[in-house]
């Protein structure tokens, strides 16, 4: 047994002992001393087999130790992050697994084994910080990937992911640094990876972490509303993307299109990149909204008022956040004649703006620049205009644009 292995069992028997309430000397009885056991628990020694199963049936539990079965059960996991990593849909081979998960959380493989049900959107976080310390350099790297998705805004955030990437040193740890960077908008930093994440994603053969970070480097000039770079990453994504089964990234990038080319006042392409992302993803909150306010600014109000009823039918029916409920109520008052000049509809745009800055990344906010400042301009209160737009500069010119 190797020295990880023999302190993951280890420290598997003694949380499991502790969940059950039951002393040392309890379980050891007629196995083993209990200062043995300690030092089992500790990951100090490396017991025989027989004595650890032995163990792990006081306390009601069959330790897996079959070499077989073992070997099995971490080509089925090795091939589920393989999956994830090439853009692969994991579902079947995450069911077979989930099918021996008794087996799996009890052998050497029970790491291994959360790690994938962390990806998998389960709550294990708990769990892998109690074994953090019988965790392998890319267990632990993986572990931080975990928590920085979970927790994107912790101080220690960056460092975790950073970390994490060149332990792993792939394309796809890569792009969870950028996204993270996205988050919290860093887009000159997203810039700054392409050459490295580019060659890695080529050097692996990774079609989908190709399209994966055009996509969000688009993503990032579109927050900008630099539109020519916008064109040429979502571009490139598109031409990547086309001819795969991603149907649904392929969505997602037309959808992003439709949505810059409303900052950019070109509703009638903004439109059309709607109705194709609508054509493979179907209706969603999101997408509603953007068509509603694509509409209400060409004119085309009674389409708009349609695509309101239709979002304000999702808000009630998906997990919609404080920020989505004063979407819609904003694109209603944009149907008010003179709505600029309502004092009403300033302090809603405040209260949104608060609410982005809280949820999203600064795409959000940025997509609602112009409204901002023309009511504060229309109603007269230049200081705040003046201050909002400073802060919009501000970010812009940090992010080398």
């Amino acid at each position: 047994m190797e020295k990880q292995e023999t302190l993951l069992a280890g420290t598997l028997l003694r949380m499991e002992r502790l969940r059950q309430g039951m002393e040392q000397k309890a379980v050891c009885y007629g196995l083993c001393v209990p200062s043995y056991l300690c030092k089992i628990e500790q990951g100090t020694v490396c017991p025989d087999p027989a004595l650890l199963s032995a163990l792990f049936r006081r306390l009601g539990i069959e330790y897996t130790q079959d070499a077989g079965l073992l070997k099995k059960l971490r080509q089925a996991l090795l091939d589920y992050f393989y999956r994830l990593e090439y853009g692969l849909n994991p579902q079947e081979v995450y069911a077979s697994l989930q099918a021996q998960e008794e087996v799996l959380r009890h052998s050497p493989l029970a790491i291994c084994w959360l790690l994938v049900q962390g990806c998998h959107g389960e709550a294990v976080l708990p769990l892998l910080e109690k074994l953090e310390r019988a965790m392998t350099s890319r267990q632990l790297a993986l572990y931080r990937l975990l928590r920085c998705r979970a927790q994107p805004q912790a101080p220690e955030a960056l460092t975790w992911c950073r970390e994490a990437c060149q332990s792993l040193d792939c394309s796809a740890a890569m792009m969870e640094l950028a996204f993270l960077y996205l988050l919290r908008g860093d887009y000159a930093a997203i810039h700054r990876m392409e050459s490295r994440l580019v060659a890695a994603a080529v050097d692996e053969g990774n079609l989908f972490q190709l399209a994966n970070y055009f996509f969000l480097n688009a993503t990032a000039y579109a927050c900008l509303n630099q539109e020519a770079m916008m064109l040429t990453y979502y571009q490139r994504c598109i031409r990547l993307l086309q001819n795969t089964g991603w149907q649904q990234f392929l969505g997602d990038t037309y959808y992003n299109m439709g949505a810059t080319y409303i900052s950019l006042k070109q509703y009638d392409l903004s439109l059309e990149y709607l109705a194709r992302a609508e054509k493979i993803q179907g209706v969603s909150l999101a997408l509603s909204h953007k068509k509603a306010v694509a509409l209400l600014r060409s004119g085309q109000r009674e389409e708009a008022r349609a695509a309101l009823r239709q979002m304000q039918a999702l808000l009630d029916s998906e997990d919609a956040t404080e920020s989505d409920h004063l979407k819609y109520q904003e694109a209603c008052m944009e149907l008010e004649e003179n709505y600029l000049d309502n004092p009403a509809y300033l302090e809603l745009l405040e209260r949104l703006i608060l609410a982005l800055k809280q949820e999203c990344h600064f795409g959000h906010l940025y997509f609602y620049r112009e409204a901002v400042l023309d009511a504060y301009v229309r109603q007269r209160k230049y200081k705040k205009a003046l201050a909002f737009e400073e802060e919009i500069s501000l970010f812009v010119a940090k992010n080398g644009v």
